[in-house]
């Protein structure tokens, strides 16, 4: 699924890969992670063989090799939010090498991204201990993650 042609036109019709800091996507995270009160949080794109950081919060990466990605999940299930409260408990990510190494995740929440029909990022976020999600943080997500498809498709048209 993440080398499906498709889907890497979708995302390279999106022109974002590699472009400089934009300040509705930086806006985007730092709100994350407050509304999360979380260290980590990003909006990333999934390219075919990496996942790379429009804006990221708590992490001086600008990208992530795809065999470490958490939000590959999203091309194995038709969920648009993925919540797990303690990574460690989950047998999805119970194994993952930055759940059982540095910098030892144990929360992860997602919503997928998409344009033109395909997955071609997320809005995510991060942190060291379990935690728990209410009812309103999940709103707040999916209003982001409105927010930011929306913005997606505003940048492929050229507006």
């Amino acid at each position: 699924m993440r080398n499906n042609p498709e889907r890497l036109q979708a995302l390279k019709n999106l022109a974002m890969l590699d472009t400089a800091p934009e300040v509705v996507y930086d806006d985007l995270t730092r709100l994350l992670a407050k509304a999360f009160d979380v260290p980590i949080a990003m909006v990333n794109l999934l390219d075919a063989d990496r996942d790379w950081f429009k804006s990221c919060i708590g992490v001086s990466l600008a990208e992530s090799p795809a065999e470490t990605s958490f939000c590959e999940i999203f091309f194995h299930c038709d969920d648009d939010f993925l919540v797990i409260p303690d990574t460690t408990a989950d047998a999805r990510f119970a194994d993952h090498p930055l759940v059982v190494n540095a910098p030892y995740i144990r929360f992860y929440v997602s919503a997928r991204l998409v344009f033109d029909g395909h997955t071609v990022g997320t809005l995510c976020i991060y942190d060291v201990k379990p935690k728990q999600v209410s009812k309103e943080q999940l709103e707040v997500l999916g209003a982001m993650r409105l927010a930011a498809m929306e913005t997606l498709a505003l940048r492929a048209r050229g507006v």
